[in-house]
């Protein structure tokens, strides 16, 4: 252990009942270090921010705030001594302007006990000028940017002197110019002696912006060293596995199915949305994972809510199955045997308060209704089998889905499109904010959807798992489809190149 550390763990282990989350971990953060908190979903992340916090006491150890042991278990005490946490989700009042969130219940007061907004003002604008952040002390939180949010979350913290920021997947939503800017105030902020813990999934912002790493596995530590030390397919091993890290290498060369079983399944002519996408000519077919990529912005999603009947289109055509068809709600979609998982699975996905099971049963709860009354025996029956499926851990169907990792509520909310048996499976950027472990493992379930008959159309941004999943790679340029390739006859550098081109 380091002389001078910010924040140090020793021996921490928590255990729920007959499981072991985390066991005899030491960790330490000196600092104006940046240190990377990596592992796949249930190698024990969560569990240890969670103890770091207080959020959660320690079946046993101890944590330490500079050099002084603290009590454990009491998120205050924690927040008293300098540590905050910036969550994957704001943490924020939408409602209310920049300048309130940052001292939501401690604004300064006057004499009579009325809040001095010129003093606050004063307070956070000297804030912003220390730590180099420019921020609209008026403006309304629910009408920034993502990055702007994540922001005001990091000043709230800093206006309570937080030395130590524990960041949970900060730019898991964020567009690559954003992630930019957000890594420029983490280099700040470390210029200063702030401490930062970053857990990611993305390992490039790893080798970007952190100095050490800690890898974590069945919640115990397999690797601590500095990133310089180690390498991008060393971390993958450690996190995943040895097998499961070969096994996906070989299925991204070997697993292409071009055009599938050559059967169109879903054939867009002239699609246009007036103002939002035009003249879009694709077709999908039976067996195949197509991959739409493109900058956020350039009009992916939008074209994926006019497949799915959320939104109408103005001209143009689109068949389905040879036939043409007007898809006016999504209820429409579904009965023609199309699902869409959405990106943003909290607010549009799953239902995070009801379990796993309910989750599961969503798509299909007609299938499970006798004279009007829900047939729980048979949803507990489909859910178990779909929980095994599709390896959800815990495997409790009866457990609430807003416990569950990233990774595993993606598997739910995969499942509940799944169940339907859909002919055409759309998927909005699937793999945001989970590991590589999962997303190793949703690769795998959408090839076996392909494989069994279902025309998969997959929106990522991330190209690395566009060339990873793609049987055929589209591009997307400012809401016109530029270009369509099959996956083994382009490279990157192509598709990068596509992707920056202007549209015609």
């Amino acid at each position: 252990m380091s002389e001078g550390a910010l924040l140090r763990a020793r021996g921490l282990t928590k255990v729920y009942g007959r499981v072991t989350a985390l066991a005899d971990v030491d960790f330490e953060l000196m600092p104006g270090q940046v240190h990377a908190l990596i592992g796949s979903n249930g190698a024990g992340k969560s569990t240890l921010i969670k103890l770091l916090t207080g959020a959660t006491p320690p079946t046993s150890g101890i944590v330490e705030v500079d050099g002084q042991r603290v009590e454990t278990g009491d998120p205050l005490v924690m927040i008293r001594h300098g540590v905050a946490c910036i969550y994957q989700h704001a943490q924020l009042a939408p409602a209310m302007t920049v300048l309130d969130n940052i001292l939501l219940g401690r604004h300064p007061t006057s004499r009579w006990g009325f809040v001095d907004v010129p003093r606050a003002r004063h307070v956070v604008e000297a804030l912003l000028e220390r730590h180099g952040i420019a921020l609209d002390l008026d403006a309304v939180v629910g009408g920034l940017a993502a990055v702007k949010q994540k922001e005001v979350e990091i000043v709230k913290a800093l206006a309570r002197d937080a030395r130590v920021l524990l960041m949970d997947e900060p730019t898991a939503w964020l567009a690559a110019a954003d992630v930019a800017k957000l890594h420029a105030t983490i280099h700040a902020l470390k210029a200063r002696g702030v401490g930062i813990v970053y857990i990611s999934h993305m390992l490039d912002e790893i080798f970007d912006v952190c100095d050490t790493l800690t890898v974590l596995r069945d919640g115990r530590i397999v690797l601590q060293a500095r990133v310089a030390e180690t390498t991008r397919s060393r971390l993958v091993e450690l996190m995943v596995g040895e097998k499961l890290a070969r096994e996906a290498a070989h299925a991204a060369v070997a697993a292409r199915r071009p055009r599938g079983s050559g059967e169109v399944r879903l054939r867009a002519l002239g699609l246009t949305r007036r103002g939002v996408f035009r003249d879009v000519d694709f077709t999908l077919h039976a067996g195949e994972i197509l991959c739409l990529t493109g900058l956020v912005g350039s009009r992916r999603t939008e074209l994926l809510r006019v497949l799915f009947g959320a939104d109408r289109f103005d001209a143009g055509s689109l068949e389905l199955d040879g036939r043409s068809v007007a898809l006016h709600t999504p209820a429409q979609a579904m009965a023609a045997g199309i699902g869409l998982v959405p990106e943003d699975r909290h607010r549009d996905g799953l239902m995070l308060g009801l379990p796993i099971a309910h989750n599961l049963v969503m798509a299909t709860i007609a299938r499970f209704t006798r004279k009007w009354l829900l047939d729980r025996r048979r949803i507990a029956a489909a859910a178990q089998r779909w929980i095994g499926e599709l390896g959800i851990r815990p495997p409790d169907a009866g457990a609430p889905v807003r416990l569950l990792s990233g990774g595993n509520q993606q598997k739910v909310l995969i499942g509940k499109w799944l169940a339907l048996d859909p002919r055409v499976f759309l998927l909005d950027e699937p793999t945001v904010g989970v590991d590589v472990g999962a997303k190793a493992e949703i690769y795998a379930i959408l090839r076996a959807a392909r494989d069994k008959g279902a025309a998969v159309l997959v929106v990522s941004s991330d190209l690395e798992e566009v060339m990873t999943l793609a049987d055929r790679i589209a591009v997307m340029v400012s809401g016109r489809l530029v270009a369509i390739h099959d996956a083994h006859e382009v490279s990157t550098a192509q598709i990068v190149h596509a992707i920056g081109a202007p549209a015609a």
